[in-house]
């Protein structure tokens, strides 16, 4: 999900810094013409770990950096601040910074699927009447039966999802001011309702609405923090709060990984509110100084350029992640590192290529001049921003002010000895209990890491002290299959005194076996209670390369790597999480490749 995502400075998907209320923004350091340098930092970061997990599928980067409900977090205080600034009008403008930069994507998209061969309608209520999600976002856009197209639009949720939550951000943001904290309060009890059937909706927009309740406590965090509500409450009783969140949420996520051996955040409903919201609360109010970043001028620079074009690298990373890897696939690289590095050198060099063609529609829907490279801010507008009474947007409402800048203030008055004396020992306590809110937030973030990496010394991520419920198999022979990607049908010879099915691969006799010619996928919709999916995996002829993977509604959960009959086959036990439906996609680099998934079975629980 979940899986994972998007954000920029000037987009309308995630606040542009300095437009974010934020108490104290100056004095947290690294702020810049209006800019919040902490916030963008953390945006720029949020985007390169969502980039990351999506092209190398780290489940534990999740659970160490909820990356999603900080996003949410910061669109819904920079959407607080702009509709105190223009009212209702404040959705129409952020829909016209979300929905060019989509446009132009869509374009390319629906053109590449149709050149393609894209001939069968969506199969969903309206047909080819789904195409209109290309044009305004409710739901995720259709895409294509080809065995690569999920690619173009298994990101697009979190557009979908932050669609939802402009459109109702008038409506939320008058409940909160009124009922403020019991309107938190319901936004948390809302996924956990979802997650136990108190609550189900149901329908065509079920999907949408799953996920608008999963991140509108994250949205309302925002709105929290714009109004200075956080800043309000006490160090103490913030940390102790924040903490009590912290160990709920991480205490659920591990539950659900040591049961299940999945720790995937997008997929534990209810964990994933909770653990993100701790996460959100821990990073808008501890706020370390940047005075640092200004002094790395390539670093600086670089978080400001993912700021400023940080839509169109969401949109295109996922799609380019794909073709970076099948034009790798063919180099003899070996290691661990050296993979990782140059999958992710070519996918972010393909990335700077989409975004040299296509970052200029986010200029355009800013009602900027277009740039095939931001400006930087220009030095004589670099100055430090004051936080607003309230923390309503610093300048907003007062004549000739800019928004994000304060408006030259008087002189403070002057301050007595004991005064200062008072003050020194409550800062001093408010910060150490910041940085134990902090500490305790990143002990628990590493240690769900770890254990989503299975590496916790003498455990492993599945709990070995219950006994498992009886098990229901499912033969994948024997369930309905849609073969996507290949019209050529591989006919395997059946081995002697064996049922039809059946294949001999490495002298190996597989009595229930489904072969595929790559590149294709085979989509299937497994048994409800489904949680595993095992199998024997092997290439079907000799001097061809072959790689395998399984993606549980639509999010990789296994990847093999390039493989050739040269490797003895491999049994591999895939956790699916009860997925809706499951496709098996088989790849190859050279072509008229065979894959073997032998006996493929679900275990299911009964």
């Amino acid at each position: 999900m979940g899986t994972s995502a998007e954000p920029a400075v000037t987009a309308a998907v995630v606040p542009s810094a300095g437009q974010v209320g934020a108490p104290s923004a100056g004095r947290a350091g690294g702020s810049s013409g209006g800019r919040d340098r902490y916030l963008d930092l953390w945006r720029a970061a949020a985007l390169v770990r969502v980039v990351t997990y999506h092209v190398l599928g780290w489940i534990w980067l999740t659970v160490l950096f909820p990356a999603m409900g900080l996003m949410f977090a910061l669109a819904g205080s920079l959407m607080a601040g702009s509709l105190d600034r223009t009212g209702p009008g404040a959705v129409g403008r952020r829909l016209r910074r979300l929905l060019p930069p989509l446009w132009g994507f869509g374009a390319v998209t629906l053109t590449l699927l149709l050149v393609t061969g894209w001939r069968t309608a969506p199969a969903a209520a309206l047909g080819w009447g789904e195409l209109v999600w290309w044009v305004f976002p409710a739901r995720t856009p259709p895409v294509g039966d080809q065995s690569w197209a999920w690619a173009y639009n298994v990101v697009l949720w979190y557009i979908v999802t932050y669609l939802w939550l402009v459109l109702l951000s008038p409506v939320l943001l008058a409940a909160f001011r009124r009922w403020p904290w019991q309107s938190l309060a319901l936004a948390v009890a809302l996924p956990i309702a979802f997650r136990f059937n108190i609550v189900n909706v149901g329908g065509y927009f079920n999907e949408q609405a799953l996920n608008v309740s999963t991140y509108l406590a994250c949205w309302l965090l925002g709105f929290a923090h714009h109004d200075g509500l956080l800043r309000r409450i006490p160090a103490r009783r913030y940390a102790l709060a924040v903490g009590l969140l912290a160990l709920t949420g991480a205490g659920w996520v591990l539950a659900v990984g040591w049961s299940t051996g999945n720790y995937d955040l997008n997929r534990i409903a209810g964990g994933n509110t909770l653990w993100s919201m701790a996460f959100v609360a821990t990073v808008l109010r501890f706020r370390p100084r940047l005075d640092w970043l200004g002094r790395i001028r390539l670093l600086d620079r670089l978080v400001e350029l993912l700021n400023a074009r940080a839509v169109t690298i969401y949109l295109w990373h996922l799609p380019l992640g794909v073709l970076a890897g099948a034009l790798i696939a063919p180099l003899a690289v070996s290691g661990w590192v050296q993979t990782v590095t140059v999958r992710l050198a070519a996918v972010w060099l393909l990335v700077a290529v989409a975004v040299a063609l296509f970052g200029w529609i986010e200029d355009l829907a800013a009602r900027r001049r277009p740039a095939l490279v931001p400006a930087r801010v220009s030095p004589g507008r670099r100055g430090t921003a004051r936080s607003a009474p309230s923390g309503r947007v610093a300048g907003a409402g007062v004549p000739g002010a800019t928004p994000g800048i304060a408006p030259a203030a008087p002189p403070p008055p002057a301050v007595t000895a004991p005064a200062v004396t008072a003050a020194v020992p409550a800062a001093s306590g408010a910060r150490r209990w910041h940085r134990a809110m902090a500490s305790t937030v990143a002990v628990l973030a590493v240690g769900l890491g770890v254990m989503a990496l299975n590496l916790w010394p003498g455990v492993t991520t599945r709990s070995q002290a219950q006994p498992s419920p009886a098990e229901v198999t499912y033969h994948l022979s024997d369930l309905p299959m849609l073969l996507d990607g290949s019209s050529e049908r591989p006919s395997p010879t059946p081995a002697t005194g064996t049922s039809p099915g059946s294949v001999t691969v490495h002298g190996q006799v597989y009595p229930r076996a489904v072969l595929t010619a790559a590149p294709s996928r085979v989509r299937v919709q497994p048994p409800a209670g489904c949680e595993r999916l095992r199998a024997v995996i092997d290439v079907g002829a000799d001097d061809v390369e072959v790689a395998f993977a399984v993606r549980a509604d639509d999010v990789t959960v296994f990847e093999s790597g390039v493989r050739s009959r040269a490797d003895s086959a491999e049994r591999i036990d895939v956790a699916i999480a009860r997925a809706s439906f499951v496709d098996l996609v088989t790849s190859s680099p050279s072509g008229g490749a065979v894959g073997v998934w032998a006996d493929p079975q679900f275990v299911c629980a009964p």
